[in-house]
Parts: structure tokens; sequence; C-alpha cells
């Protein structure tokens, strides 16, 4: 279907979004939340989120699925909003681990360069980093507890963006690190090689398709109470949103976020 969306600065796009769900076929099994459609720069893309619960530890793994190279901000991922739902309250969760690939992009001829990121610190050379945003002024993924009767209507979140528009379950530039493009940093590209990007991912360190992350607190849950809805935010504002739908008994159904006028509007499949 082709919605229509208004930035916050003004500009107003058309995406052809097509929200896909995979859901578990049994009660025990591991939640994957997927869906695809067009950035705000015209690429197709698609993501994938895995969550899974095993004791007191929650996992989820989160993909850049996008079948062709990212190659601008709106291409890469960079928030994605999910909840763990039996009652109220919903569990208090903490950060424990985040982890993946960090390449320091370049356009034209010259290579992505591999880099080691600990807080603050970067190391030539392949190998696992820690996304994890301890302190205020980190400029990686940052883990919220939300308020689910705001928008985007989800319990939890993680991002590595000031989408402030989003307030109160927005991320704040305290946390993702100073103002400008470099909010970027650290969002999850889709590649196999060099992704030759254009213009804001010029030079800025992306994660390679994939970043996984824990948390612990989840004691008494199950995987049968992560929700099956999601959230995913691509690009620095975020530019373009995926939400993938709750399956109703009649329809899986379609629905969006919108930002008109400054509003987010949210359109549910009725039971």
């Amino acid at each position: 279907m082709r919605r229509r969306s208004c930035l916050h600065r003004g500009r107003c796009l058309f995406a052809a979004v097509t929200l896909l769900l995979a859901a578990p076929s049994q009660a025990d099994a591991e939640v994957v939340i997927s869906a695809s459609g067009t950035s705000a720069a015209g690429r197709p893309i698609a993501v994938q989120a895995t969550l899974s619960i095993v004791g007191d530890l929650l996992t989820i793994d989160l993909v850049n699925d996008s079948t062709v190279d990212s190659r601008d901000a709106p291409d890469v991922l960079s928030s994605f909003y999910f909840d763990v739902v039996r009652g109220n309250p919903r569990p208090t969760l903490a950060y424990a681990t985040a982890s993946g690939q960090v390449y320091q992009v370049k356009a034209g001829s010259g290579n992505d360069v591999a880099l080691v990121y600990h807080p603050q610190t970067f190391t030539p050379g392949a190998g696992s980093s820690d996304l994890r945003a301890f302190n205020p002024g980190d400029a990686s993924w940052q883990f919220r507890a939300m308020q689910p009767s705001a928008a985007p209507f989800f319990g939890f979140g993680l991002g590595t963006v000031a989408n402030a528009q989003f307030q109160p379950n927005g991320f704040t530039e305290a946390i993702v690190g100073p103002s400008g493009n470099s909010f970027i940093n650290f969002a999850i590209d889709r590649g196999d090689a060099d992704i030759s990007p254009v213009g804001v991912l010029a030079n800025k360190d992306l994660v390679r398709n994939r970043a996984t992350f824990t948390f612990t607190g989840a004691t008494g849950f199950s995987n049968a109470d992560i929700s099956p809805d999601g959230a995913f935010g691509f690009g620095t504002t975020p530019d373009s949103i995926l939400l993938a739908p709750e399956p109703t008994g009649m329809s899986l159904g379609a629905m969006a976020l919108v930002l008109i006028g400054g509003r987010w509007y949210r359109r549910r499949t009725t039971r």
C-alpha cells in the first residue's frame, strides 16, 4: 500500500510500505518481527528482530535485512521499539550487553574500515564492538523504558538517534551524542563489502548488518509474553518508520505511523 508521510523538517514524501510479520508457531517459540518497505531515500528496506527469553535473560537480535546496500541515512536502522507484556507491571529490564561489527564507511573509491569500538575508543581491526551506551554522551545504543500510552505505543525502546519528536518516548542528545549528522553513528547498515555511501553517511561509523542486545530482569516472563508488534526507525530523525502489526483472528492487516503537522497518528486493525 502507499503511505504518505511528512517529516518534521517539512519535507513530504511517498513511500510504498509492505509490513510483514512472522509470528511464533508455538507458545514458547522465539518471536520474530519483520517489516519491509521503501525508505525516504527511495530504496527498499527490510528489517528483522528476533526476541527470546531464557530464564532471566531477554535477547534481541536486530538485523538490517534490506535487499540492497544502505547508501544514505534513511536506509540505516537506528531505533527499535518493543514490548514484553503479561498484565501489569512489565518486567524491570536492565541493559546487559550490546554488540556488533563497526565499520567506518567511505564514500567513492575508499574502502570501508573495520573498527573495534568500546565506549569513546576506536581500535582498527575486525571484531565485536561494545555498542551499549553506559553514560550520557555515549554515542551508541541507548535503552529506555517507555510510556506505552504515548507514540509509538511500546513499553521499551533502543535507539542511537535523537528522535525528539517521539517525546516522551524519544532518545535525547545527552545520550546519543552532540547535535548534527553525527546522530547516525552506530546505526545498522546493510552491506556485504563497501557500501559506497552518499550524503551524511560518508565517514560515519556504522554497524554492519546486525546487532545483538541482552537484558536481565525477565524472570517470571516467557516468550509467550513478548508482543509480536514492533516499531523500526530508519535514519536520523527517524526519516522512515516501519511498524509491524499485531496479528488478529481475521487478518494481519496493516498499520503505519505517519507524522502529519507535528502529530503522530496510529491506525490499528480491529479484532
